[in-house]
């Protein structure tokens, strides 16, 4: 009779639990066909808790987000411990995380043979230079379809990590007007032998940058068998370069991570922005 008890209460567990069971979703993925890309595009949406329980007029703010394959479930999880019902600490956003195709293509602002040591090799064979493409396919074709089909406040944070860090940058300086937030983490500002850290010298000091935040976190974890020269272009652009944006009305905040490295530097890059960009500001006009 034991047996018959065990295995009787055996099944009764595990057809409880099936029907019991429920999946967890944190967002959808749809399919766009872009006209200035010309090939189908992906992309991920996450909203809120209090979307669809919220019947007023509320309106969100978007954060856009490069390699939305790898960085989607972070950035909204990230996200979300910034907003609880304990804690109000920053907006609640609309997530929208973009699939590539082609990463390379899509996000480096120039092409390019150079390494990342600054070198060319007989052979090499220049890349990239489809930021400016897929920037247009960002503001004129997502933005509006995202815009039309969700409850959007107008106010846009554009995200990005490594070669989507560079990407930030690059639609920081030539479509400035076209977002409110641009966080780089990581940009891989060697590319093209940093023609974009060079060359944003000049933009800082001949264009508007008022009302404009910009977040660059940068892993200062180094190896010593490389001679890559991302770390000095880094040092020169946060120390030298983007301070001369303040007379322009450039708002910016930054931060060297000496013990991470350019693979775990997303999460703890998400975590600083969202803290310095939203939290300090508040403590320090709460306080003052």
């Amino acid at each position: 009779m034991r047996i018959y008890y065990w295995a009787f209460f055996l099944l009764f567990s595990i057809s409880a639990y099936s029907f019991a069971q429920e999946d967890i979703c944190i967002g959808k993925k749809y399919k766009v066909f872009s006209n200035l890309l010309q090939e189908k595009r992906e992309y991920q949406v996450y909203l809120p808790n209090s979307y669809n329980k919220n019947s007023s007029d509320k309106k969100y703010p978007v954060i856009y987000l490069t390699d939305g394959e790898s960085f989607f479930h972070s950035l909204t999880a990230v996200h979300k411990s910034f907003f609880t019902e304990r804690a109000s600490l920053m907006p609640e956003c609309i997530v929208v995380g973009i699939i590539n195709t082609d990463r390379t293509r899509d996000l480096t602002p120039t092409k390019s043979a150079y390494r990342r040591d600054g070198t060319r090799e007989e052979g090499d064979k220049e890349l990239g230079g489809g930021a400016g493409t897929f920037a247009r396919f960002l503001i004129e074709e997502l933005r509006p379809l995202i815009d039309l089909g969700y409850k959007t406040s107008g106010e846009n944070i554009l995200f990005g990590h490594s070669y989507g860090g560079l990407f930030v940058l690059s639609v920081f300086f030539q479509y400035t007007d076209k977002f409110d937030t641009y966080i780089a983490i990581d940009p891989a500002l060697w590319w093209d032998n940093a023609k974009l850290a060079k060359d944003a010298e000049y933009i800082l000091q001949t264009k508007q940058f008022s009302n404009k935040t910009l977040y660059v976190g940068i892993a200062g974890g180094k190896r010593p068998d490389n001679r890559y020269i991302h770390f000095s272009v880094a040092n020169v652009f946060l120390e030298e370069t983007l301070p001369k944006g303040k007379e322009k009305g450039l708002l910016y905040y930054s931060k060297v991570f000496p013990d991470e490295n350019h693979g775990t530097i997303p999460i703890p890059g998400m975590i600083d922005a969202f803290r310095q960009i939203y939290v300090t500001p508040n403590l320090r006009n709460k306080f003052k």
